[in-house]
């Protein structure tokens, strides 16, 4: 009994698959301190895009007073990067994006831009 329990932890083990979060990883941990400084910038502002999650839709809602630049929204999923999204922002101060569009799970939302030459991040997480 002892020697099959072995033999079948072993194959469930080496069946696991053990993926990275993301290809680059490496490359991003070295960029670490500027995703900081960026988070850092976004926590400062007064007036920061928001994100809310309705039964629907997922919305982002950027003040009209801030011109916003290279705004992206990045939907990270874990455990399957075939699912992940990218969005481009322009030229609107509510962007909504239509949940049957994602795969239910657990989403890391990332929402880049820059404002007067600096970068800033918000990082949210959800389940969709």
């Amino acid at each position: 009994l002892f020697i099959t329990f072995i033999v079948v932890l072993v194959v469930i083990l080496v069946s696991h698959s053990v993926d990275l979060e993301t290809e680059d990883y490496y490359k991003k941990d070295i960029a670490y301190q500027t995703e900081i400084s960026s988070m850092e910038n976004a926590n400062t502002l007064t007036e920061k895009p928001v994100i809310l999650m309705t039964k629907t839709h997922i919305v982002v809602q950027i003040s009209p007073k801030r011109k916003l630049t290279n705004m992206q929204l990045y939907f990270n999923r874990p455990n399957d990067e075939k699912l992940d999204k990218t969005y481009q922002i322009e030229g609107t101060n509510t962007f909504t994006i239509d949940k049957t569009e994602l795969n239910k799970g657990v989403y890391k939302l990332e929402l880049s831009y820059e404002f007067n030459g600096a970068k800033y991040m918000q990082k949210e997480e959800y389940y969709i």
